[in-house]
């Protein structure tokens, strides 16, 4: 399948229902060329996120813009440390998928019947060391 718009991705997780059937439609579709995809245990994947990347807080809005700016936040972060933290699911599957404009971090259940989160990553710019 040819890369997609996050932009498609953010429209079917604003749904608000992570059972969303256009959504794990689309991860059906989208899973077989995921440059990464293995399932890990999921109070070990919500420890990494939670406690590595320092989201031990619940930020402001006036927070998310630092962070946003500084380039240590990524849209959907911390609503999928949250979803991981409420979830009952043992284990979970990370997808990490290339989009138009970046790429992104996909936390489901391992049978694709859930989507806990999604994390957007911009493309990152690699500078070019021929120059």
């Amino acid at each position: 399948m040819l890369p997609i718009s996050q932009d498609v991705l953010r429209g079917l997780m604003a749904k608000g229902d992570s059972t969303n059937p256009e959504l794990l439609a689309l991860l059906q579709e989208l899973a077989p060329s995921a440059t990464q995809d293995w399932v890990v245990p999921r109070y070990h994947l919500y420890e990494v996120y939670k406690n590595r990347l320092g989201l031990n807080w619940d930020p402001s809005p006036q927070d998310i813009i630092a962070l946003d700016i500084t380039e240590e936040y990524y849209e959907g972060m911390i609503q999928t440390v949250k979803a991981m933290a409420a979830s009952s699911l043992a284990n979970i599957r990370f997808i990490e998928i290339e989009c138009l404009k970046g790429e992104c971090a996909l936390f489901v259940e391992e049978n694709l019947k859930e989507v806990l989160g999604i994390i957007y990553f911009p493309h990152k710019f690699v500078e070019d060391k021929h120059h």
